[in-house]
């Protein structure tokens, strides 16, 4: 296991967490090394600090989009009796929302054994082994709200069907079903499909399920609404947010009657950047640049907020490159009286919905040297 004790973290990852975090002291930031998500980010990432960092921020991004419909529906966490995460891993989106949901209101499933009992044990939710067939997916009551994040993605037409159908029967009167998919407008043009298509391809980043089982799937928006429609023999309603999910991933939300007004559902995107340069000088002047990027209508990066050791040092106001996009470039200058290898930078950026973009948090050390593999 990889540790969990704040005072003994390593100190980028206090910073994040300091900073993420609604109660930074309670967050269990416990990570299992069987966990595939941290697997797949320090298969990409490299170093161990960074890999965790994304992770982390991949889950407290999952929750935002998930706090605004729970908010757009039921107005606070605290009106939920009982929220379900199906195929929720190892609780890489758990630990925040325990922080926001008393856990034994909190339900958990996986299909990995050793993923439920690791979140019982971690979380003090409750937990819900899955199977590989929906048919044999026996639960005996009913849900406020279910997120299936990242878990349609992976299935073919039949299964994805046969799933929807369970996990809509599994949500209250006045319940939602919250999950996300790979949009047809992730394919390349030569595979596109038409709307009312499913494309199933063999492979994952799953090392241990059987890929004919769960592969990746990509769907078009009338394929998802007619599966809702034919599932829920009419009765159901969906409503699709485009990238909804970390910017990717589409994320649909279906609800029974009484119908919601998803016109009052106004769902805002993170903003999305990435840091291209960070030098120290000799004269000790710290030059950093980046570029960062914003999609919500009537929205601005309102700043890139720079923090060393914990304390605020500037605030910078972005560039528009040019009236066609929503792309903007920064750059700044940092002159202290001493900085050292060892001192912790923490950079993100946040637009005027309130969402934020963690670009780094890491020692001046470390950005410097992969400043420097960018170069």
């Amino acid at each position: 296991m990889i540790s969990n004790d704040f005072n003994q973290l390593h100190p980028p990852l206090q910073a994040f967490i300091q900073d993420q975090a609604l109660f930074p002291l309670e967050f269990n930031s416990l990570i299992s090394e069987q966990d595939e998500m941290y697997l797949f980010a320090l298969e990409n990432h490299k170093i161990p600090e960074k890999a965790r960092i994304r992770y982390y921020f991949n889950g407290r991004r999952i929750f935002d989009a998930v706090r605004q419909v729970v908010q757009w529906k039921f107005h606070s966490f605290n009106r939920l009796n009982s929220f379900l995460d199906f195929a929720s891993g190892y609780g890489r989106f758990t630990r925040f929302l325990i922080q926001e949901i008393p856990p034994q209101n909190v339900w958990i499933s996986d299909i990995y054994r050793d993923a439920v009992k690791f979140q019982q044990e971690q979380f003090g939710v409750n937990g819900i082994v899955s199977t590989a067939s929906p048919a044999e997916y026996s639960v005996n009551q009913q849900f406020d709200c279910i997120l299936a994040c990242s878990f349609f993605s992976h299935l073919p037409e039949q299964t994805f069907t046969l799933w929807m159908q369970k996990l809509y029967h599994l949500i209250s009167s006045e319940g939602i079903l919250l999950f996300s998919v790979h949009d047809r407008d992730l394919l390349p043009p030569e595979s596109k499909i038409k709307s009312d298509e499913i494309l199933f391809i063999p492979q994952s980043e799953s090392h241990s399920l059987d890929v004919k089982e769960y592969g990746t799937s990509y769907v078009g928006e009338e394929f998802v609404r007619q599966t809702v429609q034919n599932m829920s023999e009419g009765k159901a309603i969906c409503e699709r947010i485009p990238q909804g999910i970390c910017r990717y991933q589409d994320l649909y939300i279906v609800a029974k009657s009484p119908l919601p007004d998803f016109n009052q559902l106004n769902f805002s995107h993170h903003p999305f950047g990435r840091l291209e340069q960070i030098h120290l000088t000799t004269e000790g002047e710290l030059h950093i640049r980046g570029w960062v990027s914003e999609i919500n209508p009537n929205s601005q990066i309102e700043a890139i907020l720079i923090s060393i050791n914990g304390e605020f040092i500037k605030q910078v106001k972005p560039e528009q490159n040019s009236s066609a996009d929503q792309t903007f470039s920064w750059s700044t200058q940092i002159n202290l009286p001493s900085l050292s290898p060892e001192d912790i930078i923490l950079i993100k950026a946040i637009n005027t919905r309130n969402l934020e973009w963690v670009f780094e948090a890491a020692t001046l050390e470390v950005l410097q040297a992969a400043s420097n593999e960018i170069r």
